[in-house]
């Protein structure tokens, strides 16, 4: 991208604080066009929070928030350029639903395409959601319903329903939370695998899980406790000294399998070595 374009999202000394309690403080982080980010944190940690004071969903209670360079933009039309996956979205999408209309309700920010009257889509509509979902390798769910997909294809159509309508950032927000290990893998290698192939918006991955950060990726903010533990490249941040300070357990080593970190947590090894009765390399 262009050094010259302003960040989506600068954030400057923010911080939220609600009933007397300090969910928030002292954030600094800025996501720039067609960057990758990470955010990890363990549960309660602040993230979902910091994601919707990014995109104008709250307000933070200090520090400043940026976008696209200015201090004050037309909130809705910004946050209608962010498309922002959830297991929330998914509940309320009508199981019945075509899949292809599930795609097509993107381009108006609702849910629910035949739930809403005097939407007007043509032909032209339809082959863009239609060509869409052959890129990202869904062509095969077109002519499901919404209702029949498992979760991992599920993810995948709603991704398909944020892209079709262009936006400025997608926000995977916990997309594995609920998969099975099988259907987690398979997600994140077709996520990768779409990430690699199509070039476009920023993407931020918002997730507990280490393991779920792709190489794709190029940085990762972590939060611990509201507050910035780390920030920077991925292959420098998921360093064993932070994720012992993040999750206050010894890792022992650090496993690296197609640029995804998996850390061995002291005993681990020992327990499922005693476990299967054998003794531990």
């Amino acid at each position: 991208m262009s050094p010259d374009l302003p960040p989506l999202i600068e954030l400057a000394g923010v911080g939220f604080g609600r009933s007397g309690r300090v969910i928030l403080a002292d954030v600094d982080w800025r996501l720039a066009a067609g960057e990758r980010w990470a955010v990890l944190g363990p549960n309660g940690c602040g993230k979902s929070t910091l994601l919707k004071i990014a995109i104008g969903m709250l307000w933070p209670t200090s520090g400043t928030v940026r976008r696209l360079g200015h201090d004050r933009v037309d909130l809705q039309a910004f946050r209608r350029r962010i498309g922002w996956i959830t297991d929330t979205v998914a509940e309320h999408v009508p199981p019945r639903e075509p899949v292809l209309d599930t795609v097509l309700s993107g381009l108006f920010g609702q849910l629910g395409l035949t739930l809403f009257e005097g939407m007007t889509i043509d032909d032209r509509d339809r082959a863009h959601a239609g060509g869409l979902l052959e890129r990202l390798g869904c062509g095969a769910l077109v002519d499901r319903t919404f209702g029949m997909l498992s979760q991992g294809e599920r993810r995948k159509v709603l991704v398909a329903r944020a892209l079709v309508a262009a936006p400025l950032c997608l926000v995977l927000d916990e997309p594995c939370a609920g998969m099975d290990p099988g259907a987690r893998e398979g997600f994140l290698g077709w996520l990768g695998t779409m990430l690699r192939e199509t070039a476009g918006p920023a993407v931020i991955l918002v997730t507990h899980h280490i393991e779920e950060i792709l190489p794709e990726f190029a940085g990762t903010l972590v939060l611990r406790q509201g507050r910035v533990l780390a920030r920077g490249r991925t292959a420098d941040v998921l360093g064993p000294r932070t994720l012992e300070a993040l999750y206050g357990a010894r890792v022992d080593r650090l496993v690296t399998c197609a640029g995804r970190i998996w850390p061995i947590w002291h005993g681990l090894a020992e327990d499922a070595a005693a476990a299967a009765g054998e003794t531990p390399s």
